[in-house]
């Protein structure tokens, strides 16, 4: 059992996390125009991003924006791997890939097979790193092997034995070295995710979201906003350079004088401009004039941040600090002048395309549908995810009459937990309203408001806070 004319891309640029191939493959046989340049951007790994901390990372979640070219549908957990192999072998028949995730450290042909550096780097004290799952796509079964593709880092096409699978497949959480590792609890075993276009791009709609891919990215670096969330701050686009400079105004006063530390925040400045680079590459080949001429003038751009950071390195770096710092400083001027300059350009070259559409917007549908319809909307969803993701039996076809606790309800404690968690994120997300439930009425109660849809509805509005609306 093996999907039709599969021929997977196999050349993919080192700074691609192992997702975005798989999700260009789904795409592709969803009928869909794809390039790993627009699925990157499209979550705006284009657009230069960091926090206070000085963590250099994509932030796209912190700018609430709706996703604008692919959705991740949903995650699902498999009770067992013989469940998970029925729920594969259904997904094969259909002639769909079917993209699980796991642990690299189980994987035979990965460099991180059984590698202890592989743990060490997880839970030693300090590390900033944390677990995530590792994606791959099978694209068969058979003589009891998989078929799996997984480009990213291993280049790998071809079978493993189902012993090794089921090891992968029940992922990190599985192996005990790494119970201290940060987000453990997040990780499944058997887990899969479903991907879809958000819509289908035949040719013509491709370049539009090209170009209003473009236009968000040179919009949010030309905006440099600062995002204040809790205890953090998250700065993008050109505040990003703002704190680069500080940090050096800031080593030049003998505040802080790591020369070091200076020099590795310009060196992860380049991840961000790789993947734009390759956007304005893939709109030259596509779209043409100007944005070859855009595109080959970042590319210089991207050659002086890759220059920038050496420049406080060498053995005697702190020998001659003030006078590095000097010429790092005049140099880095220059750039940061040159780049924006660039993104105004860009900016008035896609003035006419849309940006991405904002959550905010999806708050002003759900508003208009009325208070009740809207928490209505996302309690029923989150029953629909807590079914998929966590193997619950909700029956949501009743709607809110459904049950959910208590003596006619399928969820036990911790499904509940998870339930409940799962609104509250969603009534954040979509309506912008924040629901603590945590002082919530006892769930053994009579009167538990856990008891149906209906119940857990009304309880939610009757906590809604008086200086929030809907919208």
């Amino acid at each position: 059992m093996q999907v039709p004319l599969f021929d997977p891309l196999l050349e993919i640029p080192y700074y691609y996390p192992c997702n975005f191939p798989l999700i260009h493959e789904v795409l592709k046989r969803q009928g869909s125009t794809s390039s790993l340049a627009l699925l990157a951007n499209a979550r705006l790994y284009g657009l230069p991003a960091c926090s206070d901390t000085g963590l250099v990372k994509t932030y796209f979640n912190k700018l609430d924006y709706e996703e604008a070219v692919w959705l991740q549908k949903g995650k699902e957990e498999a009770p067992s791997f013989e469940e998970g192999l029925n729920r594969l072998r259904e997904r094969l028949r259909e002639g769909r890939l079917f993209l699980a995730t796991g642990s690299s450290y189980r994987l035979p042909y990965c460099e991180d097979y059984l590698n202890p550096k592989y743990i060490e780097k997880l839970v030693e004290p300090g590390s900033r790193l944390y677990l995530v799952d590792h994606w791959l796509a099978v694209y068969g079964i058979e003589n009891g092997r998989a078929l799996v593709y997984d480009p990213v880092p291993s280049r790998y096409v071809g079978p493993i034995s189902l012993e090794a699978f089921e090891s992968f497949w029940r992922g990190n959480k599985s192996i005990p070295e790494l119970a201290a590792a940060k987000r453990k609890e997040e990780l499944h075993s058997f887990g899969s995710v479903v991907i879809e276009a958000e819509r289908r791009l035949g040719d013509a709609e491709y370049g539009e979201a090209l170009r209003s891919t473009l236009a968000t990215e040179a919009h949010e670096f030309l905006s440099g906003r600062e995002i204040r969330d809790g205890e953090r701050t998250y700065f993008f686009g050109h505040a990003v350079s703002l704190q680069l400079t500080k940090k050096l105004h800031l080593g030049m006063e003998g505040e802080d004088s790591s020369l070091a530390a200076l020099s590795a925040f310009a060196f992860d400045m380049r991840w961000s401009r790789y993947f734009f680079r390759d956007l304005l590459r893939e709109a030259a080949d596509r779209l043409g004039s100007p944005y070859g001429e855009l595109e080959a003038e970042f590319a210089g751009i991207v050659s002086e941040w890759e220059g920038l950071h050496r420049l406080l390195q060498g053995q005697a770096a702190n020998d001659r600090a003030r006078e590095r710092l000097l010429r790092f400083g005049a140099k880095l001027e220059a750039l940061v002048l040159r780049e924006h300059k660039l993104y105004e350009k860009l900016a008035a070259e896609t003035r006419t395309a849309g940006l991405f559409r904002k959550r905010a917007e999806k708050r002003s549908d759900l508003a208009a549908a009325g208070p009740r319809e809207a928490v209505a909307r996302i309690v029923l969803d989150s029953c629909r995810e807590i079914n998929a993701y966590r193997g619950a039996r909700i029956p949501v076809e009743l709607g809110e009459r459904a049950p959910l606790y208590g003596r006619d309800g399928s969820l036990d404690s911790l499904g509940l937990v998870s339930l409940l968690a799962s609104v509250e994120q969603g009534i954040e997300d979509e309506l912008g309203v924040g629901i603590s439930l945590s002082d919530s009425p006892p769930v053994s109660s009579p009167e538990s408001p856990y008891r149906t849809v209906d119940s857990l509805i009304g309880y939610l509005l009757s906590r809604w806070p008086k200086s929030a609306s809907v919208s």
